[in-house]
């Protein structure tokens, strides 16, 4: 990397020179890793597709877990939202008593 945040990705064999913000280095590198990972597993299912098709559905697979973790997150407020209401009531109701 250079001291001016670009850094070189290589993926599927082609080399991509990316600047990062100031701080996020490690993000992009991870990023880059986490990329790198679903593409070896989506070329291990599907072996025979070409390195379009392989991008598109990794990026697919990794959208998709991100709306589903999105769907996770908002359940668990929900309930935390839930709990927080009968807290609160049961403290109002203490110090109507």
């Amino acid at each position: 990397m250079s001291g001016d945040g670009v850094r070189v990705l290589r993926i599927l064999g082609r080399e991509y020179s990316i600047k990062a913000p100031a701080g996020e280095e490690r993000m992009l590198q991870d990023a880059a890793a986490l990329l790198q990972a679903e593409l070896a597993a989506s070329k291990k299912k599907f072996p025979y597709v070409t390195s379009n098709e392989l991008m598109v559905l990794s990026a697919l697979n990794l959208c998709a877990r991100q709306i589903d973790g999105r769907s996770d997150q908002h359940e668990h407020l929900d309930g935390i939202e839930e709990r927080l209401a009968v807290l609160n009531e049961r403290i109002r109701e203490h110090l109507d008593a």
